[in-house]
């Protein structure tokens, strides 16, 4: 079964940001999830309920919905600031 992939409004902004090198590599995890979402490290804390898959130096924090077979892309950022809100 392959899940699908949404992005909250935030995550365009952010990819902006991103290299296009690294843009390609993003690109990759994501379609990763596709298959199996659970490849992410699931966080601990005020965000348990989700998941963060390292694409260095980035990292891509998602949320997944598993009934609805669907991962929502939270943020994409640099791992120094990714957690902080």
């Amino acid at each position: 079964m392959l899940y699908q992939i949404k992005y909250e409004p935030s995550v365009i902004k952010q990819l902006k940001k991103i290299p296009n090198k690294d843009i390609l590599r993003i690109n990759e995890a994501i379609n990763q999830l596709r298959h199996d979402p659970f490849v992410g490290k699931k966080l601990k804390g005020e965000l348990s309920s989700q998941y963060s898959l390292r694409v260095w130096p980035y990292r891509i924090i998602y949320e997944i919905f598993k009934s609805y077979l669907l991962v929502i892309i939270l943020r994409i950022a640099h791992r120094q600031g990714v957690y902080k809100n």
